[in-house]
């Protein structure tokens, strides 16, 4: 849908992403560690993120899933919710929705513009800044309901400030162990920091070891584990998918405080991730293109086993970042498939042809393309017969890979 942008909304994005530490476009050395400056920033707005409960969900994978169904389901049911996650696709304000609508331009611009001395002051990221402008979004709304998903980790990560009534942990994978830790274990540990005193929190399936750290968490702060619905897989459908419906169903199953419809908010979970506004998770374009955001050895696992069963040839672009451990995922990307390999427009990407180089020396075989565009036309020209376009690796190409396909972006 076409649109006339804000006066100065261009100007302030470009403001955000060259004045702020962003770790998702320039990687490790912009990572914040400590909760100090999210607390100071939530101090000098007047703490609005305790004029709402909220649901605080962390994970792996799923997290995201878990928290646009969650969202979608308390909507329909009739509540006023507050939705906020990250990353963005294509414009920042995904990341901050309320009743499923993005905040206006305007609102982004006001609120950069009306605390220009504190940004200099707190220097705070990118992400803390949009995490506080949401907090205020939705406290000037009067939600009734917020639903957060985790950056990165939970015990650390800015969102670890709001008060849930609800928290969820998806799933426990090997990712981010630069800074979650060597091992399942210890990433299960910082997923755990999110559990609260007293307040109930649902689990996903997660690994034996990881499991046993968040119980040990649990009985220290008097918590309440709850498994995840068991939910039957459907025809076409990736495992994930059944699982994500299951943590949301538990959810909203432990929200006795709240009043709204449960048959419509019921009705909600029986589509996709999609319907509940989440884009670039086993989406397909046509029957000739899938783009989906697995990323890391646990979601690739579980996509290339639903590709192998669809039983159809594979021509798959990749990409990925510099700062992705790559040992325990090439083993897991289709030999036999013919692969595109580009870079998204950010400095944290890997180059294509360094991506090529690694491949090549994996057995893997394929080309090096300028841009994601440029490989989606490769590509699709390629394609033969019944062969499935299949878009992986990176959140950060699904967008200009939608967009390059023909899908829209709303």
């Amino acid at each position: 849908m076409s649109r006339e942008p804000h006066p100065g909304y261009e100007e302030t994005l470009e403001w955000l992403y060259s004045q702020l530490p962003m770790f998702q476009r320039d990687g490790p050395a912009k990572y914040r560690i400590d909760l100090s400056r999210t607390r100071a920033l939530c101090e000098a707005l007047g703490h609005p993120e305790f004029d709402f409960p909220a649901i605080h969900v962390a994970g792996t994978n799923g997290k995201g899933s878990v928290c646009h169904g969650v969202a979608a389901a308390l909507t329909a049911g009739g509540l006023k919710v507050g939705l906020h996650t990250s990353p963005h696709m294509w414009d920042p304000r995904e990341r901050i929705r309320i009743d499923g609508q993005m905040i206006s331009e305007e609102r982004l611009v006001d609120f950069v513009a009306e605390h220009r001395g504190l940004w200099a002051e707190l220097q705070p990221s990118f992400f803390e800044l949009m995490f506080g402008l949401a907090m205020v979004c939705f406290s000037e709304a009067g939600v009734d309901v917020v639903v957060v998903e985790t950056g990165m980790g939970g015990r650390l990560d800015s969102t670890n400030v709001v008060r849930p009534v609800v928290t969820a942990i998806t799933s426990i994978g090997l990712d981010h162990m630069q800074f979650l830790g060597p091992d399942l274990r210890s990433i299960a540990a910082e997923k755990a920091g999110i559990l609260k005193d007293g307040v109930p929190c649902i689990l996903g399936l997660l690994p034996p070891e990881a499991r046993s750290v968040i119980l040990e968490h649990s009985l220290r702060h008097g918590v309440e584990i709850h498994d995840a619905c068991w939910e039957p897989i459907r025809k076409d459908e990736p495992r994930w998918w059944a699982q994500s419906r299951g943590v949301v169903r538990k959810i909203i199953s432990l929200l006795p405080d709240l009043t709204f419809d449960r048959s419509k908010a019921e009705g909600v979970l029986e589509g996709s991730p999609k319907d509940w506004g989440l884009r670039g998770r086993w989406e397909w374009v046509g029957n000739a293109a899938l783009v989906d955001c697995a990323h890391n050895a646990e979601g690739l696992r579980a996509t290339v086993k639903q590709l192998e069963a669809l039983g159809r040839p594979l021509r798959i672009l990749f990409a990925t970042v510099a700062d992705k451990e790559l040992k325990s995922i090439w083993p897991l990307l289709p030999q036999e498939a013919s692969y595109h390999f580009c870079a998204a427009d950010m400095p944290r990407a890997l180059s294509s042809e360094k991506l090529l180089e690694l491949a090549s020396a994996q057995g893997l075989k394929g080309l090096a393309h300028k841009s994601v565009e440029d490989a989606v036309q490769s590509a699709q020209n390629a394609q033969t017969g019944d062969e499935l376009l299949v878009v992986l690796g990176s959140i950060f190409i699904a967008g200009p890979a939608l967009v390059a396909l023909g899908a829209p972006k709303d």
